[in-house]
């Protein structure tokens, strides 16, 4: 009918839209903090392989542009995060750290110079004085500002509201906007896989292997996070958006149609898609029970 496939074409633009800003929370939040400690490297190297099965089956099976373009893209988001993975565990501690011997040996030599200099303490007294002001004065600033660069840099001066639920209304509002404004007014579903009605072998076995993967990408993650009884230096914002994208991609392939010849060709996907959002439920209560470690752990 007419009302579920413009519900079905809303869905899928709304997915799209979460799939294409998937990778960028967690890769601000990785550049934020200059650490790559709290993703797992099993998780983003497990979900690559996922996406490359997801790849080479869209293809296969001739599927819209719109979609393997969409999984090219995942492809290039899964290596800039597991470039950025391993800049911050190899590359950057080494720099930082010969870095952080030439500061030191700096700091030294400025010591040995100040005693030479009690005749300016009246003036370094001064000086002190008018950059404490500026240090009280500068939470306040930064608890007003609400600029995109500012909620990037110090969430924490931000509420809830800010940090996650406009996120994700700018995502929902660009998911509609790109439905209605794209010329998609019948919602035939253009981003939902829609292969023909006969089942060809060798795309639903590059879609299962692709929905086995991505069921088990998320493993490694909740188990190192038990371990480190932390979720620190993960973005929450971006298990929000793989779920709103995973929710509004099955809800996409059901209201489009909802007969069994079409279910079955579908199943791989909304194996991945229902599977991963039950999985990313297991994160969120992580991200629950561990925050109050988190928060000491940012006091620190």
């Amino acid at each position: 009918s007419p009302w579920r496939k413009q519900v079905s074409g809303v869905m899928g633009s709304t997915s799209l839209a979460c799939w294409i800003v998937l990778l960028m929370p967690q890769l601000i939040e990785q550049w934020r903090l200059k650490s790559a400690e709290g993703i797992a490297i099993g998780f983003i190297c497990i979900w690559f392989m996922g996406d490359v099965f997801n790849l080479v089956g869209s293809i296969w099976a001739g599927l819209l542009p719109e979609v393997i373009f969409l999984a090219v893209w995942f492809c290039i988001a899964d290596f800039l995060i597991i470039a950025s993975y391993f800049y911050y565990t190899h590359i950057f501690p080494k720099h930082h750290h010969s870095h952080g011997k030439r500061k030191s040996t700096s700091s030294s030599v400025g010591e040995r110079h100040h005693h030479d200099r009690e005749n300016h303490q009246h003036e370094g007294a001064a000086h002190h004085e008018h950059h404490h002001h500026e240090h009280e004065s500068s939470p306040l600033l930064r608890r007003r500002s609400s600029t995109l660069t500012d909620i990037a840099l110090e969430p924490e001066y931000h509420s809830i509201f800010i940090k996650y639920v406009l996120p994700l209304i700018f995502v929902v509002a660009c998911g509609l906007m790109g439905f209605f404004l794209g010329g998609s007014s019948t919602g035939e579903g253009d981003d939902a896989p829609s292969p023909p009605d006969d089942i060809r072998l060798g795309p639903q076995i590059m879609g299962y292997m692709s929905a086995l993967l991505y069921l088990g990408a998320r493993i490694p993650q909740i188990i190192q996070n038990h371990r480190r009884k932390s979720v620190h230096g993960l973005s929450l914002l971006f298990f929000l958006f793989s779920t709103l994208g995973n929710l509004t991609y099955a809800g996409q392939i059901l209201f489009f149609r909802s007969d069994s010849q079409y279910i079955l060709l579908n199943l791989s996907w909304l194996l991945g898609s229902l599977g991963t959002i039950f999985e990313d439920s297991f994160i969120f209560l992580q991200f629950y029970i561990y925050q109050d470690n988190d928060k000491e752990d940012a006091v620190e």
